[in-house]
């Protein structure tokens, strides 16, 4: 963008600081936890990051590993794929984290209203250990503040003043 408005010296810099946000996060060892990050469309599919999309990677990038692995499906341009709610529920079923990713239908609000989405969610390990979250709906809109700790970590706090990540929020 910078070239485009003659801007590439501040956009660079604007980049390097980005960057340097990022440091303690790269420096950091994975932590062994595994994160499935999803959607159920409105015809019951799935819909998930492929393995190598950005997503994928910024959740490895924090310390997690992204599940369900391994899916270049299809071979095509697309960064998702949509997948049976059974070939999710077997890959994804033991994840410590699930994040639904509400860009697209809409926020939720409750657990109740991801379980209304499929029953067999409630199966899953992190449902039953309360580690499940949901994405805010300006998660791709607000590009810049994804850089450093953004992602994951506060300055915002939830109703009861908890620390809690800037663009998700926790499902109870």
């Amino acid at each position: 963008m910078g070239v485009l408005l003659d801007r590439e010296e501040q956009a660079n810099s604007c980049f390097a600081g980005q960057v340097k946000q990022l440091e303690p996060v790269m420096a950091q060892e994975s932590t062994g936890k595994t994160v499935a990050f999803f959607y159920i469309s409105s015809n019951g599919y799935v819909n998930v990051r492929k393995s190598g999309d950005y997503v994928a990677e910024m959740i490895d990038l924090a310390g997690g590993t992204y599940v369900p692995r391994g899916l270049t499906e299809n071979e095509n341009a697309l960064s998702t794929m949509n997948m049976q709610m059974e070939s999710f529920y077997a890959a994804a079923r033991d994840a410590d984290y699930i994040i639904y990713n509400s860009t697209i239908d809409g926020e939720l609000d409750n657990l109740s209203q991801l379980l209304e989405k499929s029953s067999l969610l409630a199966d899953f390990k992190a449902v039953k250990e309360g580690n499940v979250w949901c994405t805010e709906k300006s998660l791709f809109q607000e590009t810049m503040g994804l850089g450093g700790y953004d992602f994951g970590y506060p300055p915002h706090t939830d109703r009861g003043g908890a620390r809690r990540p800037r663009y998700m929020h926790r499902l109870r």
